[in-house]
């Protein structure tokens, strides 16, 4: 169907590309290269010249590519689309980005966030990532009722929430999920009900965003993804309000991640793309490496091996970009190495079934990994296993599934449970082979 939108903005970009003197494969080839994808072509092109098709998920790259004004983007109706306000958003808080200005309803939209029940739709997530990369930040608008929010509170706020993120190495999503909701919710709490200085405001709100991102990890590792998905799109809420596009790329890339892993791995793509593009320019080394590590990983899940391995390598160019004296980094990328992102290596190329590679990778990582941290070394050794099943080495693989299941007691986490369900399943056709069909055995043992 082709809607008086649409085709508006097919000739818009239409005049646009002849006025650029590009052909539509040409046009094709610099959308694909902008988006680290190889999907567009010509007809496509074709198809919204005529306004047969809107571009959807190529909206912000067609914008950037030929030089278009971001309100241009309105022709084709979409509410989150849009940079100004929409009434199609008011039901649905989660799509409308913070418009021209920063307040307390806006606060007040982050907690009904937090507090709705519904489902986190795909196609909400999709919208609001096309929003998140097309809007401007607002300005926070300098709030003068209710007690002034000391440098001392921010302090405060800022240590509480780094211990957190610490607990977080040795704890299970079940044992801190609570504490992180807490304190993101009093957090908003001081920006709805506090009186601040619009540079405090911007720090809150960095504070938000940070928490927001911990508590989406969190909920995720206990199995609460409905809720994780919240908390992620609070934190792109939130970032995008304190002008951090980082930080809203850190959320939105780890909302992607989240929707790969649990079974949509198409969307998963769309939104860590979008993620890892937006954030590009502003972002450090250290954030693009994280943001980057996601996208390969949702790559991964929807089967596609060369856009995942060329996320992999902008892992690297990242990683190798890095200057550790250069500028002050936050403390949230504290954990962010070459290392971790060696062990996102192995787990794609265990999941594509490439073992010769995965292996070793993981097993030199493995060598030098702190086994304080059970839940990540447990995770990290499930990769191991799986990747060793498939190279038919069916003894080290049970003997690897048997220190995963030694580190996971006592581990509240809904990944490492699941990971030891899916080994069991992989080791079941071995009960052949004496060492799996002991793990087999231990595992119904502890049922």
């Amino acid at each position: 169907m082709v809607t008086a939108g649409a085709s508006k903005f097919g000739r818009i970009i239409w005049d646009r590309r002849r006025e650029l003197r590009w052909s539509r494969p040409q046009l094709a080839r610099e959308l694909n290269t902008r988006a680290g994808l190889t999907t567009c072509d010509g007809a496509l092109i074709y198809k919204w010249e005529t306004g047969r098709h809107a571009p959807k998920a190529w909206l912000p790259h067609l914008l950037h590519v030929l030089g278009l004004p971001a309100d241009t983007a309105a022709l084709l109706c979409p509410p989150a689309m849009a940079t100004g306000p929409s009434h199609a958003c008011e039901n649905d808080p989660l799509l409308g980005l913070p418009e021209a200005v920063w307040d307390r309803p806006q606060a007040d939209t982050l907690l009904n966030m937090l507090d709705a029940s519904g489902p986190v739709e795909p196609d909400t997530v999709r919208q609001l990532a096309h929003a998140w990369l097309i809007s401007e930040p607002p300005q926070i608008l300098h709030q003068r009722a209710g007690s002034r929010v000391s440098d001392s509170l921010i302090t405060e706020v800022r240590i509480r929430t780094n211990a957190l993120r610490r607990m977080d190495d040795y704890l299970g999503g079940l044992d801190l999920i609570a504490q992180v909701t807490r304190e993101l919710r009093a957090t908003v709490n001081v920006l709805r009900e506090a009186s601040y200085t619009e540079e405090t405001g911007r720090q809150l709100l960095e504070l938000a965003a940070e928490q927001a991102q911990l508590a989406g990890w969190v909920a995720a590792d206990a199995g609460l993804n409905q809720q994780a998905k919240r908390a992620y799109t609070v934190g792109v809420h939130a970032a995008e309000a304190a002008g951090h596009r980082g930080l809203g790329g850190l959320n939105l890339g780890g909302l992607g991640y989240l929707l790969a892993a649990t079974g949509d791995p198409e969307h998963g793509v769309v939104l860590t793309r979008s993620a890892a593009v937006g954030a590009a320019p502003y972002a450090s080394a250290r954030e693009r490496a994280m943001i980057w590590d996601r996208a390969a990983w949702a790559a991964c899940l929807a089967g596609r091996e060369h856009e995942a391995a060329a996320a992999l390598g902008r892992v690297e160019d990242a990683h190798d970009a890095h200057q550790p004296d250069a500028r002050e980094e936050p403390d949230w990328l504290y954990w962010v190495c070459r290392a971790e992102s060696l062990v996102m290596q192995g787990q794609v190329w265990t999941e594509l079934h490439r073992p010769l590679r995965a292996v070793p990778i993981l097993q030199a990582v493995i060598s030098g990994y702190d086994h304080e941290h059970a839940r990540e070394s447990a995770l990290y050794r499930s990769w191991l296993a799986a990747a060793l099943l498939d190279a038919g080495e069916v003894e080290e693989a049970a003997a690897e599934t048997t220190r995963v299941i030694d580190l996971s007691t006592g581990v509240t986490s809904d990944r490492v449970a699941k990971r030891i369900t899916l080994l069991t399943e992989q080791l079941t056709p071995h009960t052949h082979v004496p060492a799996a069909r002991e793990v087999l055995d231990r595992v119904r043992e502890q049922r």
